[in-house]
């Protein structure tokens, strides 16, 4: 009977991993790593990646991809803006047609902007600028409407103190800032390690991912003072993408310390877990989880016609997989169908 259940469960593992496949992507020839975000356009059937080599510090950029080329192993993305660092970014259809896309920008100095775009086809028009100290760790950014939005800062201060702070000591003094009249300010405090978020105004709902307190924190957006829900994760959670049926897709971090090894290169890092969970009323989903050795240290997750689709903080190109999840979007606020084959 052990034997018997053995290769039952060693058949079923070999059919899921079957089931995913890396995917090359390529700008300019060179390959794409580190897309550690995706924003869905699923009307246009199209998604802007944002990515570069946090390992070795090279530079990279966001880019467009054409989701219907995800059954060739590699994929040629468009160049949009590059010469970046970019973290979180948020796609906005607005009612002329036009995507406003807003992009965190990292710089050499430990100082981070949010930089605003719009996108008229594959062409990227820059929008403006907003700096302010409190980007400095900025993580994750969210459009409320048209001029407003939400952002996420992973600690509570710019130097190594705060880190240390918070990471060696415990301590919870991320936030989600609120940016107006391109002024930013404190919304919520006292978060250990604010990562990604997803508004949902007309539900007056704010989720966020808690990373190292391993839940998702779900707000009042009429009362963001008040005491969040708190639902509990097999993981640290990192990007979030909602699907049609009201899930969640959540990128999950099941070990920071095999993480942190992975990210910075330090023995033993060779690798780092991936697990991608389905949150609904009916629970939590498990849809993917490997040791890291194919695909390591997933970021994102989102599904677009049946299909997940799974970034990195560190891996080169893409995993994508056949079975998945209703399809997720990325994208604040669609304003269009989904896209169908």
């Amino acid at each position: 009977m052990g034997a018997t259940t053995f290769l039952l469960i060693t058949l079923l593992t070999q059919s899921a991993h079957a089931a995913c496949r890396t995917v090359s992507v390529t700008a300019d020839d060179a390959p794409v790593i580190g897309i550690e975000d995706v924003a869905l356009d699923a009307a246009r059937g199209q998604a802007v990646l944002s990515a570069y080599d946090r390992r070795t510090g090279t530079v990279g950029g966001l880019y467009l991809l054409n989701l219907q080329s995800l059954d060739a192993p590699t994929i040629a993305v468009v160049p949009l803006a590059t010469g970046l660092r970019p973290a979180g970014i948020d796609l906005r259809a607005e009612p002329d047609g036009a995507r406003s896309l807003l992009a965190i920008s990292r710089h050499d100095n430990g100082t981070a902007t949010v930089e605003r775009y719009r996108l008229y086809g594959a062409t990227l028009t820059h929008q403006g600028t907003i700096t302010s100290p409190l980007l400095c760790r900025a993580n994750d950014v969210a459009f409320l409407d048209g001029e407003r939005f939400l952002f996420t800062s992973s600690h509570g201060g710019c130097g190594w103190g705060a880190v240390i702070e918070d990471n060696v000591f415990g301590g919870r003094h991320g936030f989600v800032g609120l940016v107006e009249n391109d002024d930013a300010r404190v919304l919520i405090g006292g978060i250990g390690f604010a990562n990604g978020l997803l508004p949902d105004p007309s539900h007056d709902r704010l989720t966020v991912a808690a990373t190292r307190e391993e839940v998702l924190l779900v707000y009042r957006l009429s009362d963001p003072q008040a005491p969040p829900e708190r639902i509990a994760l097999p993981g640290g959670p990192d990007n979030l993408t909602m699907a049609p049926d009201g899930r969640l897709l959540v990128a999950l971090h099941r070990s920071p310390f095999r993480l942190a090894l992975h990210r910075y290169g330090w023995p033993g890092g060779a690798a780092a877990p991936t697990r991608v969970a389905a949150l609904g009323p009916a629970g939590t989903e498990i849809l993917l989880d490997e040791d890291g050795r194919r695909f390591s240290a997933a970021t994102v997750a989102l599904s677009w016609n049946g299909r997940l689709i799974v970034g990195s903080v560190t891996a080169p190109g893409l995993l994508v997989c056949d079975a998945a999840a209703s399809g997720a979007t990325g994208s604040s606020a669609p304003a269009e169908p989904p896209a169908t084959r």
